[in-house]
């Protein structure tokens, strides 16, 4: 597909670290009229054919990558995904194959592409390179509530113990660890899941808005979780060049989790004020 058939429709990707309200933006983006919205790969056609209609997409949250990033490759190779190299862009197309495909549909029946994925952040310069003129929104979420909400999928979120069921190793693996360069590094074995998902909070979210420095300030903007109201929606829709046409009933609070939660103890707080003061600070989160 050329850049120049994807130029003709809106392309939007939402960046988070999880928990942090991708699931509300793709139900948004699901109610606005000729658009394909996913979340983590999933959804139903609700324009273009009629013989299309209500089908399912599957396109996969590209897991892969992170696994290779995080788990197999070394912070040379991490560096190298801000601008791919022929071997990297190989590695990369592979993994976004599936969605290039679905924009390459988009483009011939004029339907804009939406795509909500916590795990598509290490993706932003590549994707910023194939289609120039795609939007980024980075969501953000209170850095409190995401850590506990995180905490309650314990089978997936840095676990004290290896999970049971094998298919929660592939998302156990698309999570961050640290490189030896980070200061956290040393002491990584030694923290508490409260710290490793703290960290992670702050990380993903270091990532993303280090990735969108190289891409331009039309194109990118930070929302928070918080501040998406149906008043504030229409915004959020002429940034993306998609029409004001929306459910408000779309921006219901949607997949909670489940499971034990932690409390928010002096010494909780304090662990994660250690780690992710900064970036609360950064997006305007008051700490505890």
């Amino acid at each position: 597909m050329s850049e120049v058939s994807a130029a003709s429709i809106p392309l939007v990707f939402v960046v988070g670290t999880g928990r942090c309200g991708t699931h509300t933006l793709w139900k948004l983006f699901e109610s606005v009229p000729n658009s394909l919205s996913t979340h983590e790969g999933a959804g139903v056609v609700r324009s273009g054919p009629a013989d299309v209609i209500g089908k399912r997409v599957t396109l996969g949250p590209m897991l892969e990558l992170n696994s290779y990033l995080y788990h197999h490759a070394t912070e040379a190779d991490f560096a190298r995904s801000f601008a791919p190299d022929a071997a990297m862009t190989v590695l990369m197309d592979a993994c976004f194959a599936g969605r290039t495909s679905a924009i390459s549909w988009c483009a011939t029946h004029g339907i804009a592409y939406c795509d909500a994925n916590a795990f598509g952040f290490n993706f932003i310069n590549y994707v910023h390179g194939k289609f120039p003129q795609a939007r980024f929104i980075h969501l953000v979420r209170d850095g409190y509530a995401c850590v506990r909400s995180w905490w309650r999928r314990d089978a997936s979120t840095y676990p004290d113990e290896v999970p049971q069921t094998p298919a929660a190793i592939s998302w156990l693996l698309a999570k961050p660890v640290p490189y030896p360069s980070e200061p956290v590094y040393a002491q990584w074995s030694e923290l508490d899941r409260v710290q490793k998902i703290a960290w992670f909070w702050q990380t993903v979210n270091a990532n993303i808005a280090l990735r969108l420095e190289h891409v331009p300030v039309s194109n990118r903007v930070v929302v928070r979780i918080e501040d998406v109201t149906p008043a504030s929606v229409p915004a959020i829709l002429d940034f993306c060049g998609l029409p004001r046409q929306f459910a408000p009933e779309s921006l219901a609070p949607d997949d909670p989790s489940d499971g034990p939660a932690i409390e928010w103890t002096l010494d909780n707080v304090r662990k994660f004020n250690a780690l992710a003061a900064p970036m609360m600070e950064r997006l305007g989160y008051p700490l505890r």
